[in-house]
């Protein structure tokens, strides 16, 4: 009893410092005119409350983390700066213990349970890590440039992360009863079927699109994907094992409409009736990374330092990001967000790189599969010496990510 007082003890401890930070992050974010808080909280949120409701929501659609600041400011009295951040301590604690509970699944999975702190450390690391920042280097800077699965700046972008992390739980355990009746589960309990999972999938999934739709926009192809190339390979063994999977894969499709049709609503919103910025932009295919160009000399030096830890975890062990469906999966995400953020953009606002967006939700999901990835390998590989050596040297390289995170939060205390 005492030993679970003391465990819980550090998780609480992160969680609350986690809070602190976010919560005197935003009140400086918000007396910045030209900050995303700022406007956001100041401009976007009166659209709801100055005319009609819908003008608002057509406006700015993606509304999860506006009304959740208009209903502590409404109903609980906060003043809207309050309101403002204690919402984004909301999603970042969300977020926070969403990661702690899924490395403790799966390192219970493989085998040994994570130390309860330890567990929190990593959670609260990955919750800021940014890419390696050297100004030095032609790489851009230490967001526009690298980006990140962090962008801290961004309030929309931060309150999605924790629906996106029950998404990718809920269609790895999916995946793995789908193929095995006799799966039991590791995040959720299979053994009853799937039929709730599939609506808490389809639920989640509109919660990501309300909140932002910049990872259904990548995870849903992705998904798509993945589940089409294993449906091909069964065609091609005919072994009778293709039509069935075939109605999984109508299944996952199902899963997914509620978002969908809350995505093309978006875009007639955004890219035909006017978009949250009033401009008459549509959406256009670029030249390959002109985007990206625009804020870095160097986007392959980009790409490398701002994904410089799981880049290590997959030169280490890559047959699990081609053998494991959600090593397969993590990596066709990033591909469908590279893509997109390499060909796409706004026509009369190519700079703000709004398919950029994606690739950063990619960037969440391919991170979240190289840690859990590294935890399992230190219970299952870790049996010489070298192999020891290259997860000490992959923990570094994480907790160096995290050393820059503090280091652009620090900046962006320091900035307005």
């Amino acid at each position: 009893m005492e030993q679970n007082k003391k465990d819980g003890f550090f998780v609480v401890l992160f969680a609350v410092l986690q809070s602190y930070l976010i919560y005197i992050f935003v009140l400086h974010q918000l007396q910045g005119i030209l900050a995303d808080y700022n406007g956001h909280t100041y401009v976007y949120i009166p659209m709801y409350t100055g005319g009609t409701w819908v003008e608002g929501w057509r406006t700015i659609s993606y509304c999860l983390w506006h009304m959740t600041v208009l209903a502590l400011n409404k109903v609980l009295r906060l003043p809207m700066n309050v309101s403002a951040a204690y919402t984004a301590c909301l999603y970042s604690v969300f977020t926070y213990f969403v990661l702690y509970w899924m490395i403790q699944k799966v390192t219970a999975a493989a085998g040994r349970r994570e130390e309860p702190l330890k567990a929190s450390l990593i959670a609260f690391g990955m919750c800021f890590a940014q890419g390696l920042y050297c100004f030095w280097l032609d790489a851009g800077g230490r967001f526009l440039g690298l980006y990140s699965m962090n962008p801290l700046h961004n309030p929309t972008q931060m309150c999605v992360n924790g629906f996106s992390l029950v998404c990718l739980c809920l269609v790895w355990d999916i995946w793995k009863r789908q193929k095995d009746q006799g799966y039991q589960g590791i995040f959720f309990n299979m053994e009853k079927g799937l039929g709730r999972y599939y609506i808490f999938l389809s639920v989640m999934l509109f919660l990501t699109v309300l909140a932002k739709p910049t990872f259904a926009e990548m995870f849903i192809p992705g998904v798509a994907f993945v589940m089409l190339g294993e449906w091909i390979a069964r065609v091609r063994k005919k072994d009778g094992s293709a039509a069935p999977y075939f109605r999984q894969c109508l299944n996952m499709l199902l899963c997914a409409l509620p978002a969908l049709c809350y995505m093309v609503l978006q875009f007639t919103l955004y890219f035909i009736l006017g978009g949250s910025y009033g401009s008459e932009g549509t959406l256009v295919i670029t030249k390959f990374l002109e985007v990206w160009r625009i804020y870095s000399e160097n986007p392959g030096l980009s790409i490398l330092l701002g994904m410089a830890f799981p880049l290590f975890i997959l030169l280490i062990n890559g047959g699990y990001f081609v053998k494991d469906d959600i090593g397969r999966l993590a990596l066709m995400c990033y591909a469908v967000g590279f893509l997109e953020a390499a060909l796409l953009g706004e026509s009369t606002v190519l700079s703000y790189g709004d398919f950029i967006w994606p690739m950063m939700s990619a960037m969440l999901v391919v991170w979240v599969a190289a840690v859990l990835r590294l935890l399992v390998l230190e219970r299952t590989q870790a049996d010489t010496g070298l192999k020891r050596n290259l997860l000490h040297a992959a923990w570094g390289l994480f907790f160096l990510h995290v050393l820059c995170g503090f280091l652009y939060f620090q900046d962006m205390m320091q900035e307005i």
